[in-house]
């Protein structure tokens, strides 16, 4: 069995995540929800995706919708607040800064949580190391955190889980630095808890016998990569202490790319439906170019709300572009003329959505040209200047954006609760008054 395992030997790496990061966003520019129960809420104040521990010990459940809940909620004590992205993007930034002064090779795998490599460090100091991680990030920038260290991604990411459930014996670190370490953590591992482990492949592994994290590390990586995959016979070898995952791996490049969002209010008015979709596709572009890809078909949805006794409208539609793309404004040019074929005056509409289907690989200076399309030709230039586009837009807080995106904010999703975006707002600070 070849793995390519070459390079990928003598590694230590810590994954530090924030504990509850948006509710301990909340409660670091706001001091009286400190040990408060707090709840923060989805898209449109809809259902509960963010817990503290004190609202978890009351049984508030996440994901649960918060017009069932809030009376019972309130009455309990419980603090409500709505997503703050704006801060939550900057705080995560903020959080990747301070990590980058501990090791030069840092990952981010989400807004909360990041890989370090921490290689040539001295075994016995690293859980030190951990520690200083933790302090610093919590003086710095006042954000909680948990450290697991591990020879291999897989096992760092066990290890913050299990600083987490032991987090008041261990005090926020754990580093696997020993066999007996390994195989204990791994026996109290439930095999869905693996990281890159799905729900599916979980189901099926049991029906196997394998319940456990230990259970799959004593196979041999090559009777699954035989009789499974080369995807699992890396995770084997990963749970055995021999590191051949990169965090990156794991998040592979999206066969689709969908952006869409309810709407805080029922919409009729076209030019509103119009500055929404302009919005998304200017967001999908983004993803799209991001992960180097190009799209070849834009399709659109709109819809009524079910929930609600007023006439229904469900359509949705594809088309083709001329060539594979990755120009924002050929999306939307498509997206707006099948917005104006789906549309239907007198109806209420809840949510619009654009989808960028069969994406294919973006590479450099190759283009597949259309004789029938002129613009094809203009492609090299327009990839340019989506790049500067994109450069821009990330600088300057999305500082260029199509006018139709300008032209209404009533489409915007609803956020009642919403705190102030304490980071990234002259506006918004906080006033002293003496």
């Amino acid at each position: 069995m070849a793995l390519h395992l070459e390079g990928y030997q003598n590694q230590v790496w810590a994954l530090v995540d924030a504990k509850s990061f948006y509710c301990s966003c909340e409660q670091l520019f706001d001091p009286k929800l400190a040990n408060k129960p707090i709840v923060v809420l989805s898209n449109n104040d809809g259902c509960c995706v963010a817990l503290s521990e004190q609202a978890k010990a009351l049984g508030i459940k996440r994901g649960a919708p918060w017009f069932k809940i809030e009376r019972e909620a309130r009455r309990l004590g419980v603090q409500v607040r709505s997503s703050n992205y704006t801060l939550y993007a900057d705080m995560s930034r903020r959080f990747i800064e301070e990590l980058n002064c501990f090791s030069p090779h840092v990952e981010q795998y989400s807004i909360d949580e990041a890989f370090v490599r921490l290689d040539g460090f001295q075994l016995d100091t690293l859980e030190d190391y951990g520690d200083k991680i933790r302090e610093t990030i919590m003086r710095n920038i006042g954000l909680p955190v948990r450290v697991g260290i591990g020879s291999t991604p897989t096992l760092a990411k066990l290890g913050n889980q299990a600083a987490k459930h032991y987090e008041m014996r261990v005090k926020g670190v754990i580093q696997i630095d020993s066999d007996y370490k390994r195989r204990w953590l791994l026996e109290r591992t439930d095999i869905q808890e693996i990281w890159g482990v799905g729900p599916r492949t979980a189901t099926r592994l049991r029906t196997s016998g394998i319940g456990n994290a230990l259970q799959l590390a004593d196979k041999d990586p090559a009777d699954m990569r035989r009789l499974w995959n080369v995807g699992l016979a890396r995770t084997v070898l990963e749970l055995q202490g021999i590191a051949c995952i990169e965090p990156g791996d794991i998040d592979e490049a999206r066969k689709q790319i969908l952006s869409s969002r309810s709407f805080g209010a029922g919409i009729s008015n076209f030019d509103e439906l119009k500055a929404a979709l302009a919005f998304h596709c200017q967001r999908a572009g983004e993803k799209l170019r991001k992960q180097g890809s190009q799209a070849n078909l834009v399709g659109i949805f709109l819809r009524t709300n079910r929930y609600k006794d007023l006439p229904q409208h469900n359509r949705s539609s594809v088309l083709p572009l001329g060539c594979p793309s990755q120009d924002t404004y050929k999306f939307l040019d498509l997206a707006l003329a099948q917005l104006a074929q789906l549309y239907r005056h007198g109806y209420e509409y809840q949510k619009i959505g654009v989808m960028l289907d069969d994406l294919t690989a973006a590479e450099n200076n190759s283009f597949q040209l259309d004789m029938f399309d002129n613009s094809a030709l203009e492609e090299s230039k327009r990839r340019d200047l989506m790049a500067i586009t994109d450069q821009m837009n990330a600088k300057y807080k999305n500082g260029i954006k199509p006018a139709s995106v300008i032209g209404s904010t009533n489409w915007h999703m609803r956020q009642a609760f919403r705190s102030n975006r304490w980071t990234t707002r002259l506006d918004e600070l906080q006033t002293a008054k003496c």
